[in-house]
């Protein structure tokens, strides 16, 4: 496990005042049994104001407010530390052996159209076929996740600006580009299609300098993470801040105001080891 603390500024320019200004922020880790254990968490706002604290229907820390008065910058920064445990399948397996059926069903932006089906389907009679059905579900799931990540990873490049938020699975994998909401997506929905639950996450990670995304998957027993873009199982460099379904269900940032405005974003993120080594 490692101790690692963050920050993540973000501003927005408008290039006309802006006012009554309502946002939803989820920029906020919390503990996750197992996986991750909030020391230390904290959001600043400007223009200064109250900020209320909600967790939406999927446990995800949302802070809410409104900036009334008239304004041309709107800036938020998150930070604090978190102790992250980065060991496959960790966690409370009691209370994480029921899934929400939610996780099974394609939503709106991770939907598998019959090139990714075929995919998927192709890959788990391949795994299946290589392990033997005598293994248990646990080990069947867990491995052909892990393959569908790995062909994802193979079969898409990491491209910028050929996509964009609304960009559904089936798009990018038939474009065979995206950045991590799209890969994260595609792996989504191709497990979905095979039967494996599976879940979009966002946070931070460990040399990035902006937001990741990522996927975890349900083996039967517990949540466990896989990153599609970087090829990897995820471990102890992440922080999570939320998942859902898909991007739409937790974006960082929403919000509406009263102006009319274009808006352009700068992010600076830093997440920074604690320690010289592992602990």
């Amino acid at each position: 496990m490692r101790i690692l603390s963050y920050t993540f500024e973000t501003s927005i320019e408008f290039s006309s005042p802006v006012h009554d200004h309502d946002f939803v922020l989820r920029c906020m880790p919390r503990t996750r049994p197992g996986t991750q254990t909030v020391l230390d968490a904290h959001v600043m706002i400007a223009p200064n104001g109250p900020l209320g604290k909600q967790v939406d229907g999927f446990g995800n820390i949302l802070r809410v407010g409104r900036a009334r008065a008239p304004h041309t910058t709107f800036a938020f920064a998150s930070s604090g530390m978190v102790v992250v445990n980065g060991e496959v399948g960790t966690g409370d397996a009691q209370q994480e052996a029921w899934v929400h059926p939610v996780f099974l069903q394609p939503s709106k932006l991770a939907a598998a159209d019959e090139a990714l089906a075929a995919l998927a389907t192709s890959i788990r009679y391949s795994v299946e076929s290589d392990i033997g059905l005598d293994d248990d579900a646990e080990s069947r799931a867990w491995n052909v996740a892990l393959a569908l990540s790995q062909a994802i990873h193979a079969q898409m490049k990491y491209e910028t600006g050929v996509t964009n938020v609304n960009t559904t699975a089936a798009e990018a994998f038939a474009l065979g580009a995206g950045v991590c909401q799209d890969f994260s997506q595609v792996l989504v929905a191709a497990c979905r299609s095979v039967g494996i639950p599976a879940r979009y996450v966002n946070g931070l990670m460990v040399g990035e300098g902006a937001t990741h995304a990522w996927v975890e998957v349900h083996d039967g027993r517990v949540w466990r993470g896989l990153d599609p873009t970087n090829d990897r199982v995820v471990d102890d460099g992440y922080i999570t801040f939320c998942h859902g379904r898909d991007f739409l269900d937790i974006p960082i940032e929403r919000g509406v105001f009263k102006g009319n405005a274009a808006q352009e974003q700068s992010v600076i993120i830093r997440v920074t080891d604690q320690a010289s080594r592992k602990i």
